[in-house]
């Protein structure tokens, strides 16, 4: 069996979990698995690196003004525990190669500070598995084709390795973290919430998407077109493989779906809706007001329309509020629109929602018990994603998760591959 194993930054935060995953990882080879091992930069080197530059600079927006040189940065955190790992496994007595993104032949595209993958050669990589060696990759990171180091944003160490694990044909793609696997919730704020044992990849992308940290949107979604299995999990337990507990993602094809089943419920904050009032009617006034925010690079999350007055429409949209003044400047054109900030997306998400009578009105009688008003609403085939307020963003969660709480505890039990 051909493993690929991810380990986050609390996971080799320190020397002594730096020991403590390299016995992990000779452990697993030890099994009879055929290991390829990626890492996160320890602890929170990725921010004090970010901090010294704007120490250095002066600059808040270093990573903007100076996207080639925060890259170069950056791509040293992930290289020093790679190398660190592959020393603590040698001094165990097992043979270990450290290669950066580069090195292992990870190719990007050109946008710096969040570079997409668009080709994982590995060659290495086969090299050293073929040698008896476990290669130790720098996660985050790649190379562009012209040769400049790049990396790869939020999540990006997940990303690498599921990269890695659907072009080297692995079985399984391990994801070793600070937490026991995937929850219904948030524990910290949903005391409450259960370890969901399985998703599909469809609904871990969705819960990510909302919030949802323990693994990243963009790592699932290349898992699941390579077909690969994700395991979640913690490192923090015995060294032993293969692990035990934790949440498997994978597309679920021995799951009956007939009934509805909650898979979770995960929110973020920081969202503002947008409102523009008096608009003519007609697609084309649409169009060139969403092609101005994207040339703004705005990114818009709900949008939907209501009348206003004859022949008039109104326009509801929804942003990051990191993008509110972006927002307002591309929608100069059309007036000032009403801003409500201080909001919170947070979505249900499960099987089987959309097919099942009573699911709306018994989520807005939890909410509205809990004095929690809802300012909008989009759907997905498999989720219901609603913005409330930020200040009522736990009581949303927690009032929820009590309404549906016999949908969430129910679990199917399916054999792992």
């Amino acid at each position: 069996m051909r493993v690929v194993q991810k380990y986050g930054g609390t996971s080799v935060a320190t020397p002594e979990r730096l020991r403590a995953v390299a016995d992990r990882v000779a452990a697993t080879r030890a099994a009879g698995a055929e290991t390829i091992v990626v890492v996160s930069a320890m602890g929170d080197t990725t921010d004090e690196l970010l901090a010294l530059a704007t120490r250095v600079t002066g600059r808040a927006d270093v990573a903007r003004v100076h996207p080639r040189e925060t890259d170069m940065l950056l791509s040293a955190g992930e290289r020093i525990a790679m190398a660190l790992l592959a020393m603590a496994l040698r001094e165990r007595g097992v043979p270990a190669l450290s290669l950066t993104g580069s090195q292992a032949a990870i190719i990007t595209d050109e946008r710096h500070t969040a570079a997409r993958i668009v080709e994982v050669r590995a060659d290495r990589v086969r090299a050293a598995l073929a040698e008896g060696a476990v290669p130790i990759v720098a996660g985050f990171q790649g190379v562009s084709r012209r040769r400049e180091i790049t990396t790869l944003g939020r999540g990006g160490s997940d990303t690498t390795a599921a990269a890695l694990a659907v072009a080297l044909a692995a079985q399984r793609c391990e994801i070793y973290t600070d937490v026991d696997g995937v929850y219904s919730a948030d524990p910290r704020r949903v005391p409450d919430a259960v370890l969901r044992p399985r998703l599909r990849y469809d609904e871990a992308v969705e819960l990510a998407a909302a919030g949802a940290v323990v693994v990243h949107p963009r790592a699932v979604e290349i898992a699941a077109r390579g077909g690969v299995p994700v395991w979640v999990g913690s490192s923090f337990g015995p060294p032993i493989w293969p692990p035990s507990g934790g949440t498997w993602i994978d597309d679920g094809k021995t799951i009956p779906m007939e009934e509805f089943v909650l898979t979770g419920l995960a929110s973020t904050r920081a969202y503002a809706r947008l409102r523009l009032a008096g608009l003519p009617l007609g697609m084309d006034l649409l169009a060139e007001l969403l092609g101005r925010l994207a040339d703004a690079g705005v990114s818009v999350d709900m949008l939907w329309e209501a009348p206003d007055g004859a022949d008039r429409r109104q326009l509801h949209l929804t942003v990051r509020e990191d993008d509110l003044s972006a927002a307002r400047t591309a929608l100069a054109p059309w007036g000032e629109p009403e801003v409500l900030a201080g909001l919170a997306r947070l979505a249900m998400v499960g099987s089987g929602m959309h097919d099942r009578p009573g699911v709306y009105a018994q989520a807005y009688r939890a909410l509205a018990a809990a004095e929690v008003p809802v300012h909008a609403v989009s759907t997905s085939a498999i989720s219901i994603t609603m913005l409330v307020p930020a200040d009522r963003e736990d009581a949303a969660l927690r009032s929820l998760h009590s309404a549906f709480a016999d949908a969430l505890r129910r679990e199917e039990v399916r054999a792992v591959s």
